[in-house]
């Protein structure tokens, strides 16, 4: 569970990370977009980037990458 393993801030910030990415894209509401984005999310701040600027990043990383899967499969 996400919560043993950060603190209210981080989880705070990965929660605000995983909506300012989701909201407002095509697929922002399908499970599977917001998981995988999440999944950047949480490898992100398990390596100590908790900043919310940094976990944004990792989501966006996490868009451009399912975008490319999708353009190639």
């Amino acid at each position: 569970m996400i919560s043993e393993h950060f603190d209210i801030r981080t989880r705070i910030n990965m929660k605000l990370a995983l909506d300012r990415i989701c909201r407002n894209r095509p697929h922002g509401e399908d499970h599977g977009f917001r998981r995988s984005v999440a999944e950047n999310i949480i490898r992100c701040a398990h390596a100590g980037r908790t900043g919310i600027g940094q976990l944004v990043d990792a989501g966006e990383r996490a868009v451009i990458r399912i975008r490319e899967e999708r353009e190639y499969a």
